[in-house]
């Protein structure tokens, strides 16, 4: 019974210690960076901007739907002298100077709420039999 208890003591500390270092670990997080997947970059007007200006034409080269999935990362291990590493960290420290995009409203908040539905109709009357 007492180590029962001393275990469930141990658990409560635990999770009041890691609760704050996880919520400070999600804080870093930059909302890109050269480990983004190239369509995930292209999709965001700002990130888009740096990968233009730093490679231009890459967002409308002819295979860009080939790569488009990975990362500038991957692409670096993979074609070292297309993408030398100064040049990917220049670009990762641009992109993660960028701003996360603002979280939209969830959809109850933008969808109007469901007008009334009208009152039943009054039942009809009775038939006279006469």
């Amino acid at each position: 019974m007492r180590t029962g208890f001393r275990i469930l003591q141990l658990a409560i500390a635990l999770q009041a210690v890691a609760a704050p270092l996880h919520a400070v670990a999600g804080q870093d997080k930059p909302a890109f960076s050269a480990r983004t997947p190239i369509e995930q970059l292209a999709a965001n007007p700002a990130a888009k901007a740096v990968l233009e200006r730093e490679l231009p034409g890459f967002t409308t080269h002819p295979q860009y739907d080939q790569f488009k999935a990975m990362s500038l990362e991957t692409l670096e291990a993979m074609f070292p002298d297309a993408m030398p590493h100064e040049r990917v960290k220049a670009i990762d420290a641009a992109l993660r100077a960028i701003p996360a995009p603002a979280k939209s409203p969830p959809a109850s908040a933008t969808t109007p709420s469901p007008s009334p539905s009208p009152s039943p109709s009054p039942a009809p009357a009775p038939i006279d039999p006469r």
